[in-house]
């Protein structure tokens, strides 16, 4: 695997990472929207469920893309070789552009996702 910039910045060890944070952080969600009902908690207090779904969508869409937004920001990569220092300046602005890119999508689906157990929640109980 190479490193690709905007592309590309982690390889098969990286991205089982990331998937492992996106597992967790679902059933991290799971864990507060069922502890919420059954501890009769306000509807409202449904809301915060999408702290951990955003940080579900963020593993998925990392592991999907193959691409970490944490190491665009600090402007580094790690495709199986160790963590490499971007010094181009060209290819850091292009992994920083996909990082803004992945991190919204991952934001719209993490209220999405909480607009859903909001709304579920609201019609089945």
């Amino acid at each position: 695997m190479e490193y690709q910039p905007g592309v590309c910045n982690i390889g098969p060890t990286q991205q089982r990472r990331r998937l492992l944070l996106g597992v967790g952080s679902l059933v991290v969600a799971a864990a507060y929207v069922a502890a919420a009902i059954s501890l009769g908690w306000p509807r409202w207090a449904l809301i915060a469920s999408v702290v951990p779904l955003y940080g579900a969508a963020m593993g998925a869409l990392q592991y999907r893309e193959r691409f970490c937004i944490g190491f665009a920001g600090i402007g580094v990569f790690d495709v199986g070789e160790g963590t490499n220092e971007i010094r181009n300046e060209e290819a850091l602005a292009a992994d920083r552009k996909k990082a803004v890119r992945l991190n919204a999508k991952a934001v719209g689906i993490g209220v999405a996702g909480a607009a859903i157990v909001y709304g579920a929640v609201v019609v089945l109980l």
